[in-house]
This record gives C-alpha cells, sequence and structure tokens, in this order.
C-alpha cells in the first residue's frame, strides 16, 4: 500500500492533524504532503486532491478517501490496531471520536487551534463546557484501556 496524506498546517489544522495523528501512531507507512490554507486559490488547489477542497484527504492510488472520519475507518479495514479489538473499548473508542469530531461547536469557535499563538482568555460557559466534557471522555477513556 502507498498512502499519501494531504494536510493543512499543522499549527492551525485540527482536522488534518487527526488523520497524521493516527497514522503516526499506528505506524502505518504514509507520505505527507502539505497545502497551504489561506491563500486564495487554496480551495481550487485543495480540489485538485479532495473532492470536497478539503483536508485530510487519503490517497491510495486510484482510492481517494476525505474527512479524518471516513479515512479513520478506511484504515482500520486495512490495519489491526486502528480500533481496539475489544468490542465494548471499540464502541466507546468511535462514539468518543464521532463526538470529537462533531462536537464541541463553542470551543472550537472561541478557542480554535493556533499552536503559535499565546494568549490568557476566559472561555465562556459554553466553552467551559466542552472543556469539561473533553477531560471526562479522557478519563472514561482511560477507564477501557
Amino acid at each position: 500500500m502507498s498512502y499519501t496524506l494531504y494536510i493543512g498546517n499543522k499549527n492551525y489544522s485540527t482536522w488534518s492533524l487527526r488523520a497524521w495523528v493516527l497514522m503516526k501512531v499506528t505506524g502505518i507507512a504514509f507520505r505527507e504532503q502539505r497545502l497551504a490554507l489561506y491563500l486564495p486559490d487554496s480551495p481550487a488547489r485543495i480540489h485538485q486532491v479532495s473532492p470536497s477542497s478539503r483536508v485530510p484527504c487519503l490517497h491510495d492510488a486510484a482510492t481517494v478517501v476525505w474527512d479524518s472520519l471516513a479515512i479513520t475507518e478506511y484504515l482500520a479495514e486495512r490495519h489491526p490496531g486502528v480500533w481496539p479489538p475489544a468490542a465494548r473499548a471499540r464502541a466507546w473508542a468511535r462514539s468518543a471520536a464521532a463526538e470529537m469530531h462533531s462536537g464541541f461547536g463553542r470551543l472550537r469557535e472561541e478557542l480554535g487551534m493556533n499552536v503559535r499563538l499565546r494568549w490568557a482568555r476566559t472561555p465562556s460557559a459554553a466553552a467551559a463546557a466542552d472543556i469539561a466534557r473533553i477531560s471526562e471522555l479522557w478519563g472514561e477513556g482511560r477507564a477501557h484501556f
């Protein structure tokens, strides 16, 4: 298998990092292609490799898979260890991944990822609730593994 993973900047793109971290941690070999995200022609350039004009996007020969959850499932079908082997732990892991993927809107809105920026900022009550839920998920996850 010869994978190419198209991603955005690792300092700003949590979506890209999801697939990148998965492949790194599981030891799945891939070639990384970083694409500039914030240029006027970025959507058109990204569309050349991704049908959604977004990253991450995984190429496996003629197969193209976009969206971090779809990439995870695609890789799980081909590589053991992407999801836990036990059904209960696997169900929890998939649920947590889906919640991370679709939830935490206030947190994303108020405290978007920017690794290079440091600031003291107090999150709103809604964003603080998102942070508390992430901490709760972390504790739940530790109980499953």
